[in-house]
């Protein structure tokens, strides 16, 4: 009789361990199909990186390029200028000196 329980016992983890081991087995399926999915998106997000990356300094160096040409005319318009106010200041002199001062 003892044997007996001692076998029934014996089946009854054999079949627990079974059905927990096919759960297992199920959970571990679920788990390495939520992986290919994550890393398909991962792959995706990091193409989406590189591409907004890439874009970006595309972008600035356009940017980069404009700033600069507009350095370049205003360097240029100050120099205008200057050399406007250099002839303006030499006129108001030469005014002056006509006029007796």
């Amino acid at each position: 009789m003892d044997v007996e329980k001692t076998m029934e016992f014996i089946l009854e983890q054999q079949a627990k361990f079974e059905s927990n081991f096919a759960r297992f087995e199920a959970g571990m399926q679920e788990l390495r199909e939520s992986q290919k999915e994550t890393d398909r998106r991962l792959q995706s997000t990091e193409r989406l990186i590189r591409r907004l990356a890439r874009l970006g300094a595309e972008q600035l160096a356009a940017h980069e390029e404009r700033l600069e040409a507009h350095e370049e005319r205003l360097d240029a318009q100050e120099k205008r200028f200057n050399e406007f106010l250099q002839r303006f200041d030499a006129f108001l002199r030469g005014q002056e000196s006509g006029n007796g001062h």
